[in-house]
């Protein structure tokens, strides 16, 4: 319920603000970031949809500080079946993520996106949260030793050297 001044609404939208990516120095391994992704993000989006918002998780990042890799929150396991698939794919707990996840949801390891720091300030990303020190330790190592992530991608964006620095 906001107030006749609305005062509510100012301190909402200076919250937004405060979390809204601005540059490079705001995005780091870990950071789930909402953000609205197309088909140029690799995105696989069906004909009613142009653009989707999405939850991403930050794996990584090119020296240049152009670019970073995310991989995707997804709300269901589309590879639960499929044994080598399956073991690529994070489940995170809605109980560990409760201001983000309205369930249990899954991160997709074996695709990384390179995302524009650009094009993620432009559209108004927002930095939701953080993955929790367990769960993103796993995460990097499954990214690391996912055979469907390719070995420049893991070098490049300095996946392996993280990897590395946690062991």
């Amino acid at each position: 319920m906001d107030d006749v001044n609305g005062t509510l609404a100012g301190l909402k939208s200076e919250l937004s603000r405060s979390c809204q990516v601005k540059s490079s120095d705001d995005l780091h391994v870990g950071d789930i970031v909402y953000v609205e992704l197309d088909k140029n993000d690799g995105l696989v989006l069906n004909g009613k949809y142009v653009t989707r918002l999405k939850y991403v998780v930050v794996a990584g990042a090119k020296s240049n500080a152009k670019e970073v890799c995310a991989v995707l929150i997804n709300t269901s396991n589309d590879y639960f079946d499929d044994p080598d698939w399956k073991s690529e794919q994070y489940l995170l707990r809605q109980a560990d993520y409760p201001e983000i996840l309205s369930y249990d949801s899954w991160l997709d390891c074996t695709d990384v996106k390179e995302l524009l720091v650009r094009k993620i300030c432009s559209k108004g990303a927002e930095i939701k949260g953080r993955l929790n020190d367990a769960d993103l330790e796993r995460v990097m190592k499954i990214i690391n030793n996912s055979d469907y992530v390719p070995v420049h991608i893991k070098k490049v964006y300095g996946i392996k050297k993280y990897v590395e620095s946690i062991n």
